[in-house]
């Protein structure tokens, strides 16, 4: 089925919350059959992700009217705050997303899924969506770029070929000294259901989009609908409390 363009979009520029809710592909009728599987599925997606262990995929319906979803966290968190990302995602689709049969969000320690077609493997990129904080790095780009484009590097090795310490499907968190005060974090994710290589190339092709349209910016997200990239000068989304800092790089002559 052909995809339409995405027909809207919300995003908070707050990366405290990095939050992107993308709606797109066709409509339904307010109160159809669809409607009522997506809103049943959907209530219920909290519960389901946190006695799961962090990851639920399931379908519900029968052709015209099924419905696919996935909702997972990232691993460490807490139960609690995973049921709470999870609960104030599907409210921000049902609130975002009134009537249309596809729709994604990616906040920094969950994401929700759903399409009324099976999306389970496919490589799908599009809609993306970048969200940047405008602010300045304040730091000599040479020395960013080189240390930022490592530590990415190192991201997606970890998340892609399983050195994570995590021991999580396609996730990894990483760290880097920039200068004396500041320091990179960097976080990644791909759904489970993908292959390692479309993973890798996911994550490749959005660290390279994410950089032609924010380079020099002071953190930012990435988002995809089945990967994501996740930067900043602070630890967030509780992914980097047992993570060593690494020493830092050598000056640039």
């Amino acid at each position: 089925m052909k995809l339409k363009i995405p027909i809207l979009l919300y995003l908070s520029i707050t990366l405290d919350s990095v939050f992107a809710q993308t709606c797109f592909n066709g409509y339904f009728e307010p109160n159809s059959t669809f409607d009522l599987n997506r809103r049943q599925v959907l209530s219920s997606l909290a519960s389901n992700v946190t006695t799961n262990n962090g990851f639920y995929s399931t379908s519900i319906g029968e052709n015209p009217n099924q419905l696919f979803i996935i909702g997972m966290c990232i691993p460490g968190t807490k139960p609690e705050t995973c049921s709470d990302c999870i609960k104030g995602s599907t409210d921000g689709l049902l609130r975002s997303c009134p009537n249309q049969t596809v729709g994604y969000v990616w906040p920094d320690c969950c994401m929700v899924r759903y399409s009324n077609i099976s999306f389970s493997g496919s490589l799908i990129l599009e809609p993306s969506q970048p969200v940047s904080d405008p602010t300045p790095i304040d730091v000599d780009l040479k020395l960013f770029d080189r240390v930022w484009g490592e530590v990415m590097s190192r991201t997606i090795t970890a998340s892609t070929h399983g050195s994570s310490s995590f021991g999580h499907k396609y996730f990894a968190a990483e760290v880097a000294s920039l200068t004396a005060s500041k320091t990179i974090y960097a976080m990644m994710q791909c759904t489970p259901d993908v292959s390692s290589g479309d993973c890798e190339l996911c994550l490749k092709k959005t660290v390279v989009d994410y950089k032609k349209c924010c380079r020099g910016n002071r953190g930012g997200a990435f988002v995809r609908p089945f990967c994501f990239i996740r930067w900043d000068l602070y630890p967030f989304a509780g992914a980097f409390e047992n993570i060593t800092l690494p020493p830092r790089p050598s000056p640039i002559p």
